[in-house]
């Protein structure tokens, strides 16, 4: 089974030895309390475009010089006996040129109870640059993300290698609005494709929301299919709000996940 964290996928096989950890859900915590509390009252810049939430990425980049905190908590039940929550699930990104941003993601703490034990701690965190290869006015816009998982991860939560990815991202504005990801990441063990198709839809300036087929394609083992959808609110140009949802499609993705998420442009 493959589990995705902030969007960089945890195989199986790291995840087997489960042995509890001292918990430290006050550590990842008051930051979040804290920047939510703080950041709205910092923002400036453009209109907020995250990559949260869902699987595929926005495949436009923040503007020069912008910061953009994307937060959220996530509940996953792969099956009847366990039971994962996720936060902050944190990604922070910075506009460092006209068709460039860098990133670091998956800055969260996990606790998973499975049966009668029960093991938390922080998850592998990601270091990525996600670089625009299209034209502002494009009605089709295409980015390239690249991105190097860290074992940054206590031992339950950590794959204990260096996992790089590469992700094609593109999105269509046309009549009929269609997006998606295609990622590649190495996980040394063996190859794993992960794709996802959206269609993307709105209501009024600050209402939309998406449906989402996703993918996990693992070289070795057995594939994974999540139906996924959700609702963003903008706040206003600089604050967005967010529900999420996913449906396992087959056993190996398991029974449902659960999100909401806040994101600020600075």
């Amino acid at each position: 089974m493959v589990y995705v964290l902030g969007k960089v996928a945890v195989t199986e096989e790291s995840r087997e030895s489960l042995s509890p950890v001292d918990r430290r859900w006050k550590g990842p915590c008051w930051p979040l309390f804290f920047w939510l509390c703080v950041l709205p009252c910092l923002a400036t810049g453009q209109t907020i475009d995250t990559n949260r939430p869902g699987f595929s990425f926005s495949p436009n980049v923040v503007a020069p010089g912008q910061w953009q905190l994307e937060t959220g908590i996530t509940y996953t039940r792969p099956n009847n006996d366990t039971r994962t929550t996720s936060l902050p699930t944190a990604e922070i990104r910075f506009g460092v040129g006209d068709q460039v941003e860098v990133f670091i993601s998956s800055l969260s703490w996990s606790e998973t109870e499975s049966g009668a034990s029960t093991s938390s701690g922080l998850v592998d965190m990601a270091l990525g640059t996600k670089l625009g290869i299209s034209n502002a006015d494009d009605r089709t816009q295409m980015a390239l993300l690249f991105q190097l998982s860290v074992p940054t991860g206590d031992d339950s939560f950590s794959s204990d290698r260096w996992d790089p990815s590469l992700a094609f991202v593109w999105a269509h504005n046309g009549d009929f609005a269609i997006a998606g990801t295609v990622k590649v990441s190495d996980f040394g063990s063996g190859y794993q494709l992960d794709n996802g198709l959206k269609l993307p839809f709105s209501w009024g300036d600050a209402h939309s929301g998406f449906v989402e087929w996703e993918a996990n394609l693992p070289e070795k083992g057995g594939s994974t299919h999540w139906l996924n959808g959700g609702y963003q609110w903008l706040m206003n140009r600089r604050m967005q709000f967010d529900l999420n949802a996913g449906l396992g499609l087959n056993d190996r993705a398991g029974d449902y996940r659960l999100g909401v998420g806040f994101s600020v442009a600075l």
